[in-house]
């Protein structure tokens, strides 16, 4: 006796979107826009990084990366089937920092997606690590044969320059150390993204506007 018409069911899949820009000179474009905001020191400066204004997709500059994230980020809302009028960039961002920086692990409330380009990206650079976001998934952590999306619970990406990044916003994420040259510089710009429309179900109602 055995089974017969097995099938694999992915239940409750947190998907991550990834792909690289047609056209790395955007990314070049980008790099000269983000110093020039250091230059004006039009954001928040510390010693190790540099984190622009964050309504960077109100500016001319950022006109070409505006246009990819919204073509992107509706095809995301599409692939999820999410109901809704239209969407829109609720903020954009630009950090400039030394490729070896952590940034400790966080989400990004009062969002739908969140997102992420590698404008630079130095060799060795620092991943962008994403943590399994159910309650309760590890509690046994059984030793593993091979290490595959399916069965752990940290999934890194290696930063190369013209990759995006979309991922739903309650996705833990941090950036990890990274062992490339310090003199180097590693620039990301990083976005959000919410709907508009009326959500409904059967105990309550939400107008987004």
């Amino acid at each position: 006796m055995n089974i017969v018409n097995r099938e694999l069911i992915s239940l409750f899949a947190t998907c991550l979107f990834a792909g690289t820009v047609s056209d790395l000179r955007l990314c070049d474009r980008l790099e000269s826009a983000c110093h020039k905001l250091r230059d004006a020191r039009d954001g928040i400066m510390d010693h190790t990084v540099f984190t622009s204004r964050d309504d960077l997709q109100t500016l001319a500059d950022m006109k070409e990366l505006v246009d990819v994230v919204m073509a992107e980020s509706k095809e995301v809302l599409d692939f999820l089937r999410i109901k809704r009028d239209s969407h829109y960039i609720t903020n954009m961002w630009a950090n400039i920092s030394n490729p070896n920086h952590r940034h400790l692990e966080h989400i990004h409330p009062n969002c739908l997606l969140s997102g992420i380009i590698y404008v630079r990206a130095p060799d060795k650079a620092g991943p962008t690590s994403f943590s399994d976001p159910r309650p309760g998934a590890r509690m046994i952590a059984p030793t593993y044969t091979e290490m595959a999306p399916q069965n752990m619970g940290v999934f890194n990406v290696v930063p190369t320059k013209g990759m995006m990044l979309i991922w739903p916003s309650y996705l833990p994420h941090a950036v990890e150390q990274g062992d490339a040259s310090p003199e180097d510089e590693r620039i990301t710009i990083a976005f959000n993204v919410m709907i508009r429309g009326t959500i409904t179900d059967r105990t309550a109602r939400l107008v987004l506007a």
